[in-house]
């Protein structure tokens, strides 16, 4: 067995695991029929090559709560050769399973024997998993020394994380130390900062509590000039303040959020933005380094619905405004509009108007697969020359002709890779992007965006996971997961991974994904819907990013309280 720690350490996971096998077989006995029923699938799937059937089989295992299930899971998390360009994410989904379906007693030490033994950036999520499992079962007081005291920022910011995620925190105790022995490099203070917030923004009810308050004041503490917070930073900060007590305004300094701490009761504040805001698709944002991921799926080749024009009589040809002059909805230029990717494009000039040279950008695209534009490979400022850059290859882009096999609308880039869209944005950089971790990479934590603006047309069809393997004769084969278009069975078939839509709109390891790569970067996201767009799975995006979700041509909802 393979271990990323010590020999001493790899001798003590194996001692933990085998002391857990001791007590399979009472819990093997009392739900005999359905672990072994999950074995068997388990066995059969793990030696397949798509990692959306070794996830099915580990998922089938993972529910029995089994204490073998756990064991042959840990060992998997050890010993894990799953193919593909992202080896990493077969940890990331593990360490999620272990942590949703072992949150008993028993498996305390297993867990600790097993985080113990890996200590790298990519076992940072496992770190989380097991450490709220350890908090929640009782044994609080390790995990916040480690919170505290652990001197990796990442542990450190994996035990606050996992600590914020418990019931009941002690948020004194985590955040008082922490921003009193605040970190001097910038990505191991945007790793705790990330944890923190956190932890406050998912307790934000006990906000009237003395003890909350007492850590919201060291946290508002943080926004002081001595202390040379980043402005991204101090923005991630303002927003959870907005969030928490409730303010319409986003202040960065700290004399403003202590008075209204001060001040007692929370009131909700009305939210008054700038004329001049950044939004998209008319949703409004604070954001300081925006990431825009836009669907460039074949569908968006469709001509747009009614809904989705403004009400009353379209007027045609506008006067010109002069170039570089601020934009909003009322100049799109609906006599050009006939499709949903003008659509798209025409809300993206708007708000790449109205972003100011202070402020970084960039465009993700996704399709069957997704990348950046050629003008913005990176996080880049927003200067006129910039933008117009970027507008011209938008400007640029041309639809091919429809296929009668797949691509009924036309052609644009193919299926729906939502997942590879979001993964993208969110390892972006000033250089590019983060290769590997991205979720805790220096330069992404430091680099990368702070707000994503999403837009989509559909469900997730396809991921960065399909390999070709034989036919095993089990569910329905298409040319085309967006269109359904069936297809005869051959010996060998390619299979998407576990990041579609495959019956739950919810697309849970989406999300789980997101929730993921979120933990310590509180980016905003806010989702815009359009057509056939799954908003069960938009709405869940934005929830996670304390944003809004919108579909066109539907009456707009109220945001979520500190999202704007």
């Amino acid at each position: 067995m393979r271990m990323n720690g010590s020999p001493a350490l790899a001798r003590s996971l194996a001692r933990s695991l085998l002391a857990l096998l001791a007590l399979a077989p009472l819990a093997t006995a009392q739900g005999s029929d359905a672990f072994q029923k999950a074995l068997e699938r388990y066995k059969e799937t793990i030696q397949r090559l798509p990692l959306q059937h070794h996830t099915e089989g580990r998922e089938k295992l993972a529910k029995t709560r089994n204490p073998e299930a756990f064991a042959i899971l840990a060992k998997d998390y050890v010993e894990t050769k799953d193919p593909g360009r992202f080896p990493e994410y077969a940890r990331y989904m593990l360490a999620t399973l272990l942590g949703r379906n072992f949150d008993r007693a028993e498996f305390v030490e297993p867990f600790k024997a097993l985080r113990s033994a890996n200590r790298k950036p990519v076992d940072t999520w496992l770190w989380v998993q097991a450490l709220k499992v350890q908090a929640d079962r009782g044994d609080a007081a390790e995990v916040l020394a480690i919170a505290t005291g652990e001197k990796n920022a990442l542990l450190r910011a994996a035990a606050i994380a996992g600590l914020g995620a418990t019931r009941n925190p002690d948020l004194k105790a985590i955040i008082v130390p922490n921003c009193t022995a605040f970190p001097k490099k910038d990505e191991e203070r945007m790793a705790i900062l990330g944890a923190m917030s956190g932890a406050l923004f998912a307790n934000k009810d006990r906000v009237n509590d003395a003890a909350y308050r007492e850590a919201l004041t060291a946290y508002i503490g943080l926004l002081a000039d001595e202390v040379g917070l980043s402005h991204t930073a101090k923005v991630q900060v303002a927003r959870h303040l907005q969030g928490i007590l409730k303010s319409n305004q986003l202040y960065v300094n700290p004399d403003a959020w202590l008075e209204l701490l001060a001040r007692g009761e929370v009131k909700r504040g009305t939210t008054s933005p700038s004329s001049a805001a950044p939004r998209f698709f008319g949703i409004e944002t604070d954001g300081e380094r925006l990431c825009y991921v836009v669907d460039m799926s074949d569908s968006m080749c469709k001509k747009i619905e009614p809904s989705a024009k403004p009400a009353g009589p379209l007027s045609g040809p506008k006067e010109k405004k002069k170039k570089g002059a601020i934009l909003d909805e009322s100049d799109i230029p609906w006599h050009r509009i006939e499709t949903r990717w003008d659509l798209a494009r025409e809300n993206l000039r708007v708000s790449l108007s109205r972003l100011t040279p202070d402020k970084q950008f960039c465009i993700v695209w996704f399709g069957s697969a997704a990348g950046t534009l050629d003008s913005c490979p990176g996080m880049i400022k927003a200067t006129r020359a910039n933008i117009d850059k970027v507008m011209d290859e938008l400007d640029a882009i041309e639809l091919g002709a429809p296929d009668t096999r797949t691509s009924l609308d036309g052609k644009l880039r193919g299926e729906t890779n939502m997942h590879a869209g979001l993964k993208l944005a969110f390892a972006l950089t000033s250089r590019g992007f983060a290769q590997t971790e991205a979720y805790v990479n220096a330069d992404a934590l430091t680099e990368g965006c702070d707000t994503i603006l999403m837009l989509s047309d559909g469900t997730p069809s396809v991921d960065d996971f399909t390999v070709t393997d034989k036919d095993y004769g089990e569910g329905d084969v298409v040319v085309d997961q967006e269109y359904k278009v069936k297809a005869e069975r051959t010996a060998n078939l390619n299979y998407p991974g576990p990041f579609i839509f495959s019956g739950d709109p919810n697309c849970p390891w989406i999300v789980d994904d997101v929730r993921r790569m979120n933990a310590f970067r509180r980016i905003r996201i806010h989702c815009v819907g359009l057509g056939e767009a799954n908003m069960t799975l938009l709405k869940e995006l934005a929830t996670i990013g304390q944003g809004q979700s919108f579909a066109v041509g539907q009456k707009r909802a109220d945001p979520p309280a500190g999202g704007k």
